[in-house]
């Protein structure tokens, strides 16, 4: 999280990956996405601490608004809140975020 939303760096990879026509098209009854289907997980690092739909929390509901509207829709959020707080709760959020991150993937067989 950078001033309570996404990099300018994901901003520029956002913007060329939706595209009308090739990950979502206008249809008669509005945008329909293309891209559907898919898994995503959302790593994300906030030096605060942030409760769903906080006020000045901007990062996931915009990236589930842009997700969603290319047609994803099953979309995990891993978050290490309060990093900058200190280094006890950096520690902890980290090791909390990497048990849920290791959670969420497949295991090999």
């Amino acid at each position: 999280m950078y001033n309570f939303s996404i990099p300018s760096q994901l901003k520029a990879w956002i913007d060329r990956i939706v595209v009308a026509g090739k990950t979502f098209r206008y249809t008669a009854s509005g945008p329909q996405g293309l891209a559907g289907a898919k898994r995503v997980i959302v790593a994300a690092a906030k030096g605060g601490v942030y409760a769903a739909n906080a006020p000045g929390e901007f990062v996931e509901s915009y990236l589930r608004y842009v997700l969603g509207f290319i047609g994803i829709t099953d979309v995990t959020f891993v978050s290490a809140e309060g990093l900058a707080i200190s280094a006890e709760q950096r520690r902890a959020s980290i090791d909390s975020a990497l048990a849920a991150i290791a959670g969420e993937l497949p295991r090999a067989a």
